[in-house]
Protein backbone atom coordinates (compact mmCIF):
# COMPACT_ATOMS: atom_id res chain seq x y z
CA UNK A 1 0.00 0.00 0.00
CA UNK A 2 1.31 3.46 -0.87
CA UNK A 3 2.55 5.87 1.81
CA UNK A 4 -0.25 8.40 1.33
CA UNK A 5 -2.92 5.76 1.86
CA UNK A 6 -1.11 4.44 4.93
CA UNK A 7 -0.91 7.95 6.41
CA UNK A 8 -4.57 8.64 5.60
CA UNK A 9 -5.73 5.39 7.18
CA UNK A 10 -3.68 6.18 10.29
CA UNK A 11 -5.86 9.29 10.86
CA UNK A 12 -8.99 7.17 11.24
CA UNK A 13 -10.57 6.00 14.48
CA UNK A 14 -8.52 2.98 15.65
CA UNK A 15 -11.57 0.71 15.74
CA UNK A 16 -12.22 1.12 11.99
CA UNK A 17 -8.70 1.30 10.57
CA UNK A 18 -8.47 -2.42 9.77
CA UNK A 19 -11.89 -2.41 8.11
CA UNK A 20 -10.81 0.42 5.80
CA UNK A 21 -7.40 -1.18 5.23
CA UNK A 22 -9.02 -4.46 4.13
CA UNK A 23 -11.38 -2.55 1.84
CA UNK A 24 -8.56 -0.56 0.29
CA UNK A 25 -6.39 -3.65 -0.31
CA UNK A 26 -9.26 -5.28 -2.20
CA UNK A 27 -10.01 -2.07 -4.11
CA UNK A 28 -6.35 -1.77 -5.07
CA UNK A 29 -6.51 -5.27 -6.57
CA UNK A 30 -9.43 -4.13 -8.71
CA UNK A 31 -7.49 -1.02 -9.68
CA UNK A 32 -4.50 -3.10 -10.78
CA UNK A 33 -6.80 -5.05 -13.13
CA UNK A 34 -7.88 -1.72 -14.65
CA UNK A 35 -4.29 -0.44 -14.93
CA UNK A 36 -4.76 2.34 -12.36
CA UNK A 37 -3.94 2.94 -8.69
CA UNK A 38 -6.49 3.54 -5.95
CA UNK A 39 -5.37 5.60 -2.97
CA UNK A 40 -6.92 6.94 0.19
CA UNK A 41 -6.33 10.68 -0.07
CA UNK A 42 -8.44 12.13 2.76
CA UNK A 43 -9.42 10.80 6.16
CA UNK A 44 -10.00 12.64 9.42
CA UNK A 45 -10.94 16.31 9.01
CA UNK A 46 -11.15 18.96 11.68
CA UNK A 47 -14.37 20.92 12.02
CA UNK A 48 -12.52 23.95 10.58
CA UNK A 49 -11.41 21.97 7.52
CA UNK A 50 -14.99 20.76 7.04
CA UNK A 51 -16.31 24.33 7.27
CA UNK A 52 -13.87 25.43 4.58
CA UNK A 53 -14.96 22.61 2.27
CA UNK A 54 -18.62 23.41 2.90
CA UNK A 55 -17.98 27.06 2.00
CA UNK A 56 -16.43 26.04 -1.33
CA UNK A 57 -18.94 26.72 -4.07
CA UNK A 58 -21.11 28.71 -1.72
CA UNK A 59 -18.95 31.74 -0.91
CA UNK A 60 -17.04 31.48 -4.20
CA UNK A 61 -19.59 30.47 -6.83
CA UNK A 62 -16.86 29.84 -9.43
CA UNK A 63 -15.79 26.72 -7.51
CA UNK A 64 -17.83 23.51 -7.46
CA UNK A 65 -19.63 22.42 -4.31
CA UNK A 66 -17.87 19.39 -2.90
CA UNK A 67 -19.93 18.60 0.19
CA UNK A 68 -23.34 19.12 1.69
CA UNK A 69 -21.99 18.46 5.19
CA UNK A 70 -21.22 21.33 7.54
CA UNK A 71 -18.75 20.98 10.41
CA UNK A 72 -19.78 18.12 12.67
CA UNK A 73 -22.08 16.65 10.01
CA UNK A 74 -19.50 14.55 8.18
CA UNK A 75 -18.20 11.12 9.13
CA UNK A 76 -14.77 12.54 8.23
CA UNK A 77 -15.00 14.71 11.37
CA UNK A 78 -14.98 11.57 13.51
CA UNK A 79 -12.33 9.55 11.66
CA UNK A 80 -14.96 7.29 10.13
CA UNK A 81 -14.62 8.14 6.42
CA UNK A 82 -12.12 8.26 3.60
CA UNK A 83 -12.06 9.78 0.16
CA UNK A 84 -10.16 7.88 -2.50
CA UNK A 85 -8.46 9.01 -5.67
CA UNK A 86 -7.68 7.24 -8.90
CA UNK A 87 -4.16 7.67 -10.26
CA UNK A 88 -1.98 6.56 -13.11
CA UNK A 89 1.52 7.33 -11.92
CA UNK A 90 1.34 10.92 -10.70
CA UNK A 91 -1.69 11.76 -12.84
CA UNK A 92 -4.87 12.31 -10.80
CA UNK A 93 -7.53 10.76 -13.02
CA UNK A 94 -10.48 12.17 -11.08
CA UNK A 95 -9.56 15.48 -12.76
CA UNK A 96 -7.91 14.42 -16.01
CA UNK A 97 -9.95 11.29 -16.87
CA UNK A 98 -13.19 11.51 -14.86
CA UNK A 99 -14.89 8.66 -16.75
CA UNK A 100 -12.02 6.29 -15.98
CA UNK A 101 -12.03 7.41 -12.35
CA UNK A 102 -15.78 6.91 -12.08
CA UNK A 103 -15.50 3.35 -13.36
CA UNK A 104 -12.96 2.62 -10.63
CA UNK A 105 -15.01 4.31 -7.91
CA UNK A 106 -18.07 2.31 -8.98
CA UNK A 107 -16.10 -0.94 -8.86
CA UNK A 108 -14.83 -0.05 -5.38
CA UNK A 109 -18.36 0.95 -4.39
CA UNK A 110 -19.56 -2.53 -5.31
CA UNK A 111 -17.37 -4.06 -2.57
CA UNK A 112 -17.95 -1.44 0.13
CA UNK A 113 -20.90 -3.18 1.79
CA UNK A 114 -18.85 -6.38 2.08
CA UNK A 115 -16.52 -4.43 4.38
CA UNK A 116 -19.36 -2.81 6.34
CA UNK A 117 -18.89 0.54 4.58
CA UNK A 118 -21.33 2.85 2.86
CA UNK A 119 -20.34 4.19 -0.56
CA UNK A 120 -20.99 7.87 -1.33
CA UNK A 121 -22.20 6.91 -4.80
CA UNK A 122 -25.43 5.76 -3.18
CA UNK A 123 -26.16 9.08 -1.43
CA UNK A 124 -29.33 10.97 -2.25
CA UNK A 125 -28.72 14.59 -3.23
CA UNK A 126 -24.96 14.44 -3.87
CA UNK A 127 -23.18 11.74 -5.84
CA UNK A 128 -19.91 11.40 -3.92
CA UNK A 129 -18.14 8.56 -5.75
CA UNK A 130 -14.74 8.84 -3.99
CA UNK A 131 -16.31 8.69 -0.49
CA UNK A 132 -16.57 5.66 1.83
CA UNK A 133 -17.76 5.75 5.43
CA UNK A 134 -18.44 3.56 8.41
CA UNK A 135 -21.88 4.79 9.37
CA UNK A 136 -23.78 1.63 10.31
CA UNK A 137 -26.07 2.43 13.23
CA UNK A 138 -24.19 5.66 13.97
CA UNK A 139 -26.31 8.71 13.19
CA UNK A 140 -24.34 11.93 12.85
CA UNK A 141 -26.39 13.49 15.68
CA UNK A 142 -25.20 10.72 18.03
CA UNK A 143 -21.57 11.18 17.00
CA UNK A 144 -21.78 14.96 17.46
CA UNK A 145 -23.37 14.53 20.89
CA UNK A 146 -20.67 12.06 21.96
CA UNK A 147 -17.98 14.37 20.59
CA UNK A 148 -19.37 17.36 22.45
CA UNK A 149 -19.50 15.36 25.69
CA UNK A 150 -15.97 13.95 25.13
CA UNK A 151 -17.42 10.44 25.09
CA UNK A 152 -16.03 7.47 23.17
CA UNK A 153 -17.46 7.47 19.64
CA UNK A 154 -17.54 3.70 19.13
Amino acid sequence: MDDRSQKTLATLHPKVQQRFRDFLVEAQSIAAELGVEYRAISGLRTFAEQSALYAQGRTNKSLPRVTNAQAGQSYHNYGLAIDCGVFRGKAYLDSSEPKTADIMHRRAGSIAEKHGLTWGGTFKGLYDAPHFEFSKGLPIATLLERHNKNQELL
